[in-house]
Formats: structure tokens, sequence, C-alpha cells
């Protein structure tokens, strides 16, 4: 157990300090930008299940019988609510000769421990999307070109035959295929529109030029933007560990989640055998997809 104590914190004793620098405290979190559907739960863990409805109604000659469909189910996904927590001990001394506050701030370091916590788990969700070592309920990776259809033999791909490099040309190659992702039942229904891009912060100034230009982008040509008119939005994201990967968030309902079971909570006690006070926090969530339709990746 490691007691933080006076010679931990020795300058936090002295009048003549002038400032501290530290961590500093998130206000918001890069992960509720970047597509996640964020809901509630009660239990320690929740299942989402793929069902494949009807395809196409048949052709009927006179007298003949209506063709039969079905649905069918397909994968399940499981999120299981891990618990994740933090702790500081400090001796009374400690607390007592303080000079500064900031030296020992429990809430301030446990609170972003918390946040911290949420930003890499959720980060890791894109970090991971083209890696086998991560696969989903479909058993393959989030990205990737050999999701399996419940209905008809086939697969589907949420990933470029030849990944290309973030650019308007690979928006456009992104928004096309998007558009044409077939639903479970093997047909193209949905329609599954790119409404964000999520992106490393080194893309951050090429994405305005991209999106917002009046113009084409980078050409002498008097043409409009056209990927202004569709109202794409971009979000880029610092705990990302690839400078080149990116991805696109589709209209799809169920594709990545992230769900609370228990959010951020703290406490204090005080222990009055070795004069320590102990601050706790704790928070328990699941972080994960369950339609890959819903994000579409491209790594370069």
């Amino acid at each position: 157990m490691s007691v933080i104590v006076t010679q931990t914190i020795r300058t936090s004793l002295k009048a003549t300090l002038d400032s501290i620098v530290t961590d500093e405290l998130k206000q918001s979190l890069e992960w509720e930008d970047c597509g996640f559907r964020v809901t509630n739960t009660t239990d320690a863990y929740i299942d989402d299940q793929e069902l494949a409805g009807t395809g196409p109604a048949r052709p009927k000659a006179q007298g003949d019988t209506i063709a039969v469909d079905s649905i069918q189910e397909g994968y399940s996904t499981r999120y299981n609510m891990t618990a994740f927590g933090q702790r500081m001990i400090f001796s009374e001394e400690a607390i007592r000769d303080r000079k500064y506050e900031k030296f020992t701030d429990a809430t301030g370091n446990l609170t972003r421990a918390l946040k911290l916590t949420q930003e890499l788990e959720a980060a890791s969700v894109f970090i991971n999307a083209f890696s086998s070592s991560f696969p989903g309920g479909d058993l393959v990776s989030l990205c990737n070109a050999s999701h399996p259809l419940v209905k008809g033999a086939g697969t589907y791909s949420n990933t470029m035959a030849t990944n290309l490099s973030f650019s308007e040309t690979g928006v456009e190659t992104m928004s096309i295929n998007m558009r044409k992702l077939p639903g479970p039942n093997g047909y193209v229904t949905n329609g599954y529109m790119l409404k964000k891009l999520v992106l490393p912060e080194e893309y951050r100034f090429r994405a305005r030029r991209i999106l917002k230009s009046e113009q084409q982008n980078d050409t002498n040509n008097n043409a409009i933007n056209a990927l202004k008119e569709d109202k794409i939005t971009f979000t880029t994201n610092v705990y990302f560990t690839s400078a080149t990967n990116w991805w696109g968030i589709s209209s799809a309902k169920n594709g990545l989640r992230f769900v609370w079971r228990d959010k951020p909570e703290f406490r204090e006690d005080n222990t009055n055998s070795n004069y320590t006070i102990e601050y706790t926090s704790y928070e328990r969530f699941a972080v994960g997809w369950t339609d890959p339709r819903g994000v579409y990746g491209s790594s370069i």
C-alpha cells in the first residue's frame, strides 16, 4: 500500500510556492463525439441479437400460392460490464501540514483517472478495428472484408478493397461503398449514409479543407465542393495510435455502443488505526460494437 506522506509532497509544505503545474482536468471527452450510442443498464451484461428479415416479394402467377419467406437469427453480441477503479491514500500529517490543497487534490486526480480510462477503452475500439485478435459477435474484426451475411451465401465488407488515404476521393469512395452495404438479409435495403468521419488529430486541418471549402479542395477548377452538400461532420481523437488510419460512421442505429452500468462515483474513508484518509473512485461500463455497418474503415 503506497501512502502519500509529507515527504511525497514536501514542496507543498512551503509557503513560498508560486504556481503548480499538473495534469489538466478534461471537460469534454473525445470518445463522446466518436459515434458511440450511449445507453444505461442495471444488469451485469446485456446481449444484442442480429436478425435478418424477409427479402423482396416474389412474382405470383394466377392461382399459384404466394411464396413463403422467413426471418433468421444471426450472431449475438454480449456486453460484459467491466469495473474500473483507483484510490489514493494520504497520511493525516500530509493533509494537515499542506499549504496548497492542489497537491492533495484526490477528487481531481481520481476524476481524471476515470475519464482517461473511458478515453482509452473507447479509442481501443478504433485502434484494434482491423486486428483479427479483437473479433466481434460475427467472429471477425470490426473493419473486415469478410463479415458473414445471415441469409444467403456470401460476405460483405466495411473496409476498402484498396485502402485510400484521407482525401476527397477517399471520402467519396467511402460514402458510395457505405450506401451499397447489404443488410442482414443480404439485400441493399437501408441505404446507410456516411454521417461523420472519425480521424486522428493529424487530419484535423485537412478535414476542414475537404469538408468545408466552398469550391473543390486543392484544385484550380471552379467546381463546387460536392461533399459539403452531404453535411458530413468530423471529429479527431488524440488517443489514436495511428496517424493515418481513418473511419466513417454511418446512419446504422446499432453500430458502436457505450453502455453504462455505474457512472463515476467517489468515496472517502478515514482509517483510525494508522490515521490515513483513503479516497476511492469507481465506474463500470462496456464498450464495443454490435452492427459492423455502423463503421467503415481505411487502414493505411
